[in-house]
């Protein structure tokens, strides 16, 4: 109040009266240095929230300078406090200073709007001085991934994890601890997730820095005797991209590295804030007893390194001989599906689904076999992944649907008139290529309206996208019948399958197995069932061994059944004959 009082002592009344503070182009002034100045600041901002307060102070500026709405100047005043707030959880001294003197000098300005008849575009002059704090945000510090972190110039002129061991100096330490006495001990590989996201936004190099934080945080937890030491203080070796290892002796507790393991997944979980971005650091872990003096340091770590691989589902693995046994065989068949013939080496076997309310034969799925040359007959789920891998979903799926449509002209030429369906991958068939070959089978082999029924994974349904619905609704517009295989994993999920032209829904054999031992299956299954009947889908319960399972099924009102009980799986060659005896003991 006494600066008032001087200001107006000295004539500043008068002064307020001048051409400079009455020009009617001084507002055009205003407006140009305020758009200006915003543009330079909100180039140099980086975080989100500056910018947005930015913009809105510059909005509301702008309105009062063009048309002074009623209230404008209290609107600014309350976007200027909320910007100084903002600035004070910076940790930057130059901009609070700088956005602390604008807010003063707004107040100055209104005050002498009041008592002197300032005129009121004047308060934009607070503005820029607000905006010009922007310009100091380079001021600090480079190091915002986590709190208390400290990066000077050797951390980013070399690489945040070469002061941890590499896998030569973990190879060494491992044989000298090995030779010092016959120990216990275990082998633990800790695998970090979560990276890509942060390469992504904020670059590699803030990447590694984080990945060297999260490796410190793993390294505080090994600061135990049992522990082998890799030299020094070091604890954790680091194997090259986001695997760390380090060897733990059990010879006083057996389930040490166990514990450690726990304590280290449970201390990843704390997620980082990087550039405005939340990441959270996921780990995975797997480890291999080195309890003889046999087995070489390269083998545990191949072995550490087969667990993880074998079980990507798995948070912590522990390696078993039988997970060796299973990749070989995986590499001898990928190797002999390098050059497998369809014709000669699969054949396709089937199952008939039959329905509840006449039992008769609704249609007939089609299984594939491999004829394994030394393995004998393998099922599609002991080699389908392997197709995967290969690379032979499509072709494969090619294949088969080829076979199908002969297979139906056969039944058709016999009289039967019989429905067939064959299981695909699902992302093989959202394809336009897919589609096109459809089309072409159906007019070469004169099929009809509902003769093939193709069965998708449950996944694949749930995971469409507005081409793939498309994709799917162009099939069924084709007379190909579609059928959700293996529902029953979650019934929160059904809520996405009604926008989906699905004739059948197949109930997973997991809900039926023991059902007589749980009292809760019944009224799960039943909701799955009379959801899908009022969408007018045919729910078909798979699995059905046992009297019993058949007589469940049918209390839940299920269309029709599927399972050993009718029919193990028979080869498609006696398929005719088959089903012409069914219809004899069936008539």
């Amino acid at each position: 109040m006494s600066l008032l009082v001087l200001l107006t002592n000295t004539g500043f009344e008068s002064v307020a009266g001048s051409a400079l503070f009455t020009n009617t182009q001084v507002p055009v002034f205003l407006s140009g240095a305020v758009l200006m100045s915003m543009v330079c600041a909100l180039c140099v901002a980086k975080q989100a929230t500056l910018r947005l307060s930015y913009i809105i102070n510059a909005f509301i500026a702008l309105a009062l300078l063009s048309f002074h709405p009623p209230y404008i100047e209290l609107l600014l005043a309350l976007a200027t406090v909320t910007h100084v707030w903002l600035v004070s959880k910076q940790n930057n001294w130059t901009m609070l200073s700088i956005s602390f003197a604008a807010a003063l000098c707004f107040l100055i300005l209104y005050a002498a709007n009041g008592l002197v008849a300032l005129p009121i575009h004047w308060l934009v002059v607070a503005t820029l001085i607000l905006a010009s704090s922007g310009y100091f945000i380079d001021e600090e510090p480079a190091d915002d991934i986590e709190p208390n972190a400290v990066v000077n110039e050797h951390a980013l002129t070399l690489s945040p994890l070469a002061s941890f061991p590499n896998r030569t100096q973990l190879q060494a330490y491992f044989y000298h601890w090995r030779e010092e006495a016959p120990h216990m001990g275990a082998l633990v590989i800790i695998r970090l997730e979560g990276f890509a996201e942060v390469n992504q936004h904020i670059g590699r190099d803030f990447g590694d820095l984080l990945l060297a934080q999260s490796a410190n945080r793993i390294k505080e937890l090994l600061m135990l005797d049992e522990v082998v030491s890799l030299g020094s203080s070091e604890k954790l070796a680091h194997l090259g991209g986001l695997n760390f290892a380090f060897i733990c002796s059990l010879d006083n507790q057996n389930h040490l590295h166990e514990q450690l393991i726990d304590r280290i997944l449970g201390a990843t979980l704390k997620p980082f804030n990087v550039a405005n971005c939340t990441i959270e650091v996921k780990a995975r872990a797997s480890f291999v007893k080195c309890d003889t003096d046999e087995v070489s340091f390269d083998s545990l770590i191949s072995h550490a390194y087969l667990a993880l691989d074998s079980q990507p589902n798995k948070q912590i693995v522990a390696y078993q001989q039988h997970m060796m046994v299973e990749r070989l065989e995986q590499q001898a068949r990928l190797k002999e599906l390098a050059s497998i013939d369809f014709s000669s080496e699969l054949e396709l076997y089937f199952q008939p689904i039959i329905r509840s309310a006449d039992e008769n034969i609704e249609f007939l799925e089609l299984l594939l076999r491999w004829q394994h040359p030394k393995q004998g007959i393998l099922s599609a789920n002991r080699f389908i992944d392997d197709i995967r891998i290969a690379g032979l979903a499509y072709p494969l799926a090619e294949f088969v649907i080829e076979r199908a449509a002969e297979l139906i002209m056969a039944l058709r030429m016999e009289g039967i008139k019989m429905p067939l369906s064959i299981n695909v991958f699902g992302s093989e068939m959202l394809n336009e290529e897919f589609i096109s070959f459809i089309d072409q089978v159906f007019n070469e082999h004169k099929l009809l309206p509902g003769d093939l029924i193709i069965e998708c994974p449950l996944e694949v349904f749930l995971n469409l996208d507005a081409q793939g619905k498309a994709m799917v609704a162009r099939l069924s517009s084709q007379g190909v019948k579609m059928c959700v295989d293996g529902l029953g994993d979650s019934p929160v999920w059904l809520a996405k399958l009604p926008n989906l032209a699905v004739e059948y829904v197949k109930v997973a054999p997991s809900l039926t197995a023991d059902f007589s031992q749980q009292g809760h299956i019944r009224s799960l299954v039943s909701g799955m069932v009379e959801m899908h009947n009022q969408q007018n889908s045919k729910v078909i319960c798979e699995g059905v061994e046992t009297q019993e399972q058949l007589n469940f099924a049918n209390s839940l009102n299920v269309f029709a059944a599927q399972g050993y009980y009718f029919s193990h799986p028979l080869s498609s060659v006696g398929m005719i004959t088959w089903l012409k005896q069914w219809q004899i003991e069936h008539s």
